[in-house]
């Protein structure tokens, strides 16, 4: 089976981690809904890119690039809070039927050997299909 990879860079004025304030609860908001856009609009591209691709079951595994100043202190597992709105943009895309469990194994976010261009974080979205075992 092969994998799907969907690149997408994260300009520092929208990378929030899951630690520490978010500000007031419209600013978090519009960036969620900022990034679920960003999220749909790849994914609608890399769907017109490559025979309208969809997947019943599959996992994801995201691989988080840093910039090299933010490596040293990363933890890959924080970057949930930019990925899950870029995932709901992938299921609004028609990437799956749902983000859940049934049709997403993870998201497993991992630190990327690579390290991201100044300025910038990088999210490598690996997809592989895979068949669902009963639970």
């Amino acid at each position: 089976m092969s994998t799907h990879v969907i690149t997408i860079d994260i300009p520092k004025h929208l990378w929030k981690n899951d630690n520490g304030s978010h500000g007031n609860w419209y600013a978090h908001n519009r960036l969620m809904q900022t990034l679920k856009r960003i999220g749909a609009w790849h994914a609608a591209g890399y769907r017109n890119e490559h025979q309208h691709v969809s997947f019943q079951h599959c996992r994801l595994d995201v691989y988080v690039q840093y910039p090299p100043r933010g490596r040293a202190r990363a933890d890959p597992s924080n970057a949930d809070n930019i990925g899950k709105p870029i995932i709901d943009g992938f299921t609004q895309a028609g990437l799956w039927p749902d983000d859940n469990w049934q049709h997403v194994e993870g998201p497993f976010y991992r630190m990327s050997p690579t390290i991201a261009p100044s300025g910038l974080h990088r999210l490598e979205f690996h997809i592989t299909e895979t068949e669902r075992t009963e639970s």
